[in-house]
This record gives C-alpha cells, structure tokens and sequence, in this order.
C-alpha cells in the first residue's frame, strides 16, 4: 500500500519543535526564577574555577621549567669542566634537584629533577641511592614517554657499579636486544666488560665476536679484536 503523502498546509498545522522547547524555557524561566539564577551563578563560578585552575597549572609548569633548566645547566657546567667536582657544589644542585622534584612531582621537570638527583649520587659514589632514584623514575610519564631505554641504561651502568654483574648482564642484555635503543651498542659493549669482570672468558669472547659482527665499523673495533686475541690465548 502506498504511503499518504503529508500536504504542505498539513505540514503548517504541525508545532515547530524548536518554538515549543523555547516556549516552554521560558515559561520556567518565569516560574522559577531562583533557581535559573543560582544554576548561572553555579556555572559561572565553575567557569571561573576552571580557568583560575588552567592559569595556575600553566604558571606552575613554566615555573618548574625554568627552576630545572637552571639547575641543569650549571650542572652539566660543572661536570664538564672539572674531573675532581666540588663535593659542595655538587650537595648544592643536589638539593635544588631534590627541592624541584618534590614540589613539582607529576610534571615533566620534577620527574627531569628526580632523575639528576640520580645522577648527581651516581657521581657521589652513592651507588645505592642512585639505583633508588632511577627505579623512581621508572613509575613516571615520561619513562611512558620514551625515556624508558635511558633509565634502564643508567640502572644498569649501577648495577655494575654495585658489582652486581647478574642483574646487569640481564639489564644491559635486554637493551641490546632494542635494534632501536641508542644504548645498543654500549649495552653489547658492557656484557663483554662484565663478563671479563667475572672472569668467563669464554663467554667475553662470545660477546665481543657479537659486538663485532653487529657493529663492525665501530670505533672501538680494533681494541675489541685486540681484547678477543688476549681472551682466547688465556683460555
């Protein structure tokens, strides 16, 4: 059966919706005119609260930036410039780090901060608490961001510090597995040391032949096969 046409004039007699729900707006803004002024003062304030939030937010972002890139640089001024680092300076930029982290805890220049202060007992000698420091970052957006290969290498540089050759023989072999990690080469660099440490010289001549065969114009090349000749003539 075929569907009855709607005429034009019938069309007319129908209530325009948008009329209606404007009609009947207004018609409640009129009886209840407390309530619509209080919905509008809740909403404006709201509005207030959430710009006032952005701008503080945003103020305190460029605040930690500024406090960090400070610290970073004469830290970086410092290290550069002397071997034998003044212990002093270092406790100072120690505890600006340490400062920034704590006050800027879930933004990019705290979480930056607590990494330095990593570094900074690294440099310290202070193995233990920089291997705290560095599992910290660990939990942190940026490690989600794609710092995560740099943290792992400095935990492992740690671990070998600490003379814990297993975890980080298995720290430093994870990295080399990464075709994208720029500590790649280091990491294959590493295993060989630490297995030279242990004294497994067989397995150091393994890892240096795979060193060599995966980064054969490497600088270090000719030490590499220098180190694999000693190796193997000791047995």
């Amino acid at each position: 059966m075929a569907e009855k046409k709607i005429t034009r004039k019938e069309l007319l007699k129908e209530p325009d919706e948008f009329l209606t729900l404007t009609g009947k707006s207004i018609v409640y803004f009129r009886k209840h005119p407390r309530q619509v002024t209080i919905a509008g003062v809740v909403l404006a304030v709201c509005v207030v609260v959430g710009a006032g939030i952005y701008s503080y937010n945003n103020y305190r972002e460029k605040q930690s930036h500024e406090v960090f890139q400070r610290a970073a640089a004469a830290y970086h001024s410092l290290v550069q410039s002397d071997e034998n680092v003044n212990p002093e300076k270092l406790d100072y930029l120690f505890n600006t780090f340490e400062q920034a982290a704590k006050t800027y805890p879930s933004m990019p220049a705290g979480e930056q901060a607590l990494l330095y202060t990593g570094h900074i007992l690294f440099k310290k000698k202070d193995y233990k608490g920089a291997l705290e420091r560095y599992n910290q970052m660990q939990s942190t957006s940026l490690v989600k961001k794609g710092l995560g290969q740099l943290v792992l290498y400095h935990i492992g540089r740690t671990r070998l510090a600490l003379d814990d050759y297993e975890q980080a023989v298995l720290i430093f072999d994870q990295l080399s597995k990464d075709t994208n990690s720029p500590y790649r080469r280091e990491a294959y660099a590493s295993i060989a040391r630490i297995y030279e440490l242990m004294n497994k010289n067989k397995e150091a001549v393994q890892a240096y032949r795979q060193y060599l065969k995966i980064f054969p114009e490497a600088p270090d090349a000719a030490f590499v096969r220098a180190r694999i000749a000693d190796l193997s003539a000791q047995g």
